[in-house]
């Protein structure tokens, strides 16, 4: 259709490819040349979005409500102490080598030790989605705010305006567009993190439906909601560019 009505070359390539994907699917299922209850015939994947839509869709918005949590408050939290380190230099210079340390470790890796020590489950998804997009923001941030042109600093300060009006003004639109340019890393981020921890032990979302069909070995079901994930997180990619050319015009 894109290719018929915008003539996209690029939609017809992307419709060969999966046509030719598909054909691969359907000629090895049907021949038997794999595994069945590993690589199952692709009508009974799809067929699984008719019959298990409304738990899909349920542990859907689950996951999106702590995406949501921790989204929200790593990005926020990162820019306003990014910026208030980044535009101190004494903390700048004590801080920003420690960030460098901590930030690329993966948030994963505080899984085990996160569920153990927060009161509910919940909160320690939200723990690790904060986590694994915190640390990136915040390095990013400060680091942006060190090197900032001074000509607009200087520009204000010949002005006479103050501290905060300068961070409010001045420094904030400065780092925005450097926060909103990566927020697709961050939503990436945000679903490895929270597929991992709920692959853990959690009782709802999208990650607990893989689990919950792989400890039964219904392997369709499973790669159901593989795909479902994909294209929710595809769809959201989406929204997050529309953000993105609304609010950054270069």
């Amino acid at each position: 259709m894109g290719y018929l009505i915008r003539r996209k070359v690029a939609c017809h390539d992307i419709t060969c490819i999966l046509f030719a994907f598909f054909a691969i699917w359907a000629y090895v299922t049907k021949t038997g040349r794999m595994q069945s209850l590993l690589v199952m015939p692709m009508e009974n994947v799809f067929y699984v979005f008719y019959t298990h839509w409304k738990e899909m869709l349920t542990g859907l918005f689950s996951s999106l409500n702590l995406v949501a949590w921790g989204m929200v408050l790593g990005i926020v939290l990162a820019t306003l102490l990014g910026v208030l380190i980044g535009w101190v230099t004494r903390l700048n210079n004590a801080v920003l080598p420690i960030v460098r340390i901590i930030s690329p470790i993966p948030a994963l890796a505080y899984t085990t030790y996160v569920v153990a020590a927060m009161p509910t489950f919940k909160a320690s998804e939200i723990v690790i989605i904060f986590l694994g997009v915190f640390w990136p923001t915040f390095s990013r941030v400060i680091s942006t705010v060190s090197t900032m042109d001074q000509k607009y600093i200087a520009s204000a300060r010949i002005l006479n305006v103050d501290t905060f009006h300068m961070l409010k003004d001045i420094v904030f639109p400065y780092v925005t567009p450097t926060v909103l340019r990566h927020l697709s890393n961050a939503l990436s981020t945000a679903f490895l993190c929270l597929t991992g921890a709920e692959l853990i032990g959690a009782s709802s979302g999208l990650g607990y439906f893989i689990r919950k069909y792989s400890e039964y070995a219904n392997y369709t079901n499973v790669l159901a909601g593989i795909i479902f994930m994909g294209i929710a997180v595809t769809l959201l990619s989406f929204l997050v560019r529309a953000i993105q050319k609304k609010f950054i015009k270069w």
